[in-house]
């Protein structure tokens, strides 16, 4: 099976990267329909309690110990499964890969005959997080109360086995017995509630996660310093302040729309917003430095929407907005210029694909590196 593995990846480095597209998507759909046939055996499996007659007393078991199965999807098959013979539609949208098996999951407690049809149709495509924000609306959810605890001591030494890994949430308490590991070794760290961003209603949200005292310090100043008494009380309120003061100095859309205003009471009229080709340079000169004028960036951003312009030969664009680079179309290195014409928004990964086209990634993974060494203590690059 090895050898037949390592052959397989030879084959695979023999495709182009649309042959290798088109393979994957294949077997995704494959894959796909055979989930919803796997999820369909599941349920006549329970409906005649075959789990039972195989010597398993209960469905999870039988998925997890018969079957295999990984424990964070026997969850969600069940929850499938439960509801599949009453609407196998959901089994036909997971076999057709409208939705993920994750989806399908959040979907499965609220079908009804009613509303089935609109529900599979409406989240097709959907992520888990636009999923929970959709359905939040027919399941609202409690709005949490603004606290802040301290996080509960660390148990008593020798109170989890060194054998075994840390006891769940639900299962972790002050009257845990005690258990002596038979050698020394570090203290698990306590487990804590997982960080929290999850839709209540369909305008509000609930956000939960664990800070130090540090940050707990800080918020307590910046309370007093936004004049705001009693801040456990508001504690929405100054966080939104907070993040209006980072938004207000770091947000390119807030200094554009400042920038304009500026412009406008200075002239008397709205400024022209059209870019302006070579902004640092004149009369063809090179320019002479990599910097790019705030207003060039400004108008940059703004064009494309403030979302990376990468887009592959089918037209998929890139949807990441986070870590964007501005991209010399026409190498800086060779052109020295900043023609606006010529300048693409790019996240990290689109901008290093781009310069790997033209200078080859033997090249740049060379500068990363003299890069690294140049900040690293030891003078030599972090591999990792």
């Amino acid at each position: 099976m090895m050898e037949r593995f390592k052959t397989y990846f030879e084959t695979l480095e023999g495709l182009s990267t649309e042959e290798l597209d088109r393979s994957v998507e294949k077997l995704v759909h494959a894959e796909k329909r055979n989930v919803a046939l796997v999820i369909a055996h599941i349920a006549e499996m329970s409906r005649r309690k075959g789990h039972v007659d195989r010597g398993y007393n209960n469905l999870f078991d039988y998925c997890t110990r018969r079957l295999n199965l990984s424990e964070g999807s026997v969850a969600l098959r069940i929850h499938v499964a439960n509801v599949s013979r009453r609407f196998p539609q959901i089994l036909v949208a997971l076999s057709e890969n409208r939705l993920s098996l994750t989806v399908a999951g959040l979907l499965a407690p609220v079908l009804t005959e009613s509303n089935v049809e609109t529900l599979l149709a409406d989240c097709a495509g959907m992520t888990r997080r636009e999923a929970e924000e959709y359905l939040v609306a027919l399941r609202p959810k409690p709005v949490f109360a603004p606290s802040i605890r301290k996080t509960p001591t660390r148990p008593q030494e020798g109170l989890w086995a060194a054998s075994s890994s840390p006891p769940s949430a639900q299962t972790t308490s002050a009257h845990t017995t005690p258990s002596v590991p038979e050698a020394p070794s570090p203290r698990p760290a306590l487990r804590t509630s997982p960080p929290i961003l999850e839709p209540a209603q369909p305008d509000q949200f609930n956000f939960r996660f664990s800070a130090d005292r540090t940050f707990k310090d800080k918020f307590e100043r910046l309370a007093e310093v936004l004049g705001v008494q009693n801040p456990l009380h508001h504690m929405a309120e100054i966080m939104e302040k907070a993040l209006d003061i980072a938004l207000d100095k770091k947000d390119l859309k807030r200094k554009r729309a400042r920038r304009l205003e500026r412009e406008a009471k200075r002239s008397g009229a709205t400024p022209s917003e059209k870019s302006r080709p070579d902004e640092i340079s004149s009369n063809g000169q090179a320019a002479s430095s990599r910097y790019i004028p705030s207003a060039v960036r400004e108008r940059v951003h703004t064009r494309a929407g403030h979302q990376c312009e990468y887009q592959s030969l089918d037209g998929t664009r890139c949807r990441s907005r986070t870590g964007l680079e501005i991209e010399h179309e026409r190498p800086f290195a060779l052109h020295r210029s900043h023609d606006e014409r010529y300048l693409r928004l790019y996240c990290t990964a689109h901008n290093r694909l781009s310069a790997e086209r033209v200078f080859g990634a033997a090249f740049i993974q060379d500068k990363i590196d003299g890069a690294r060494r140049m900040r690293s203590p030891n003078g030599r690059a972090d591999s990792s």
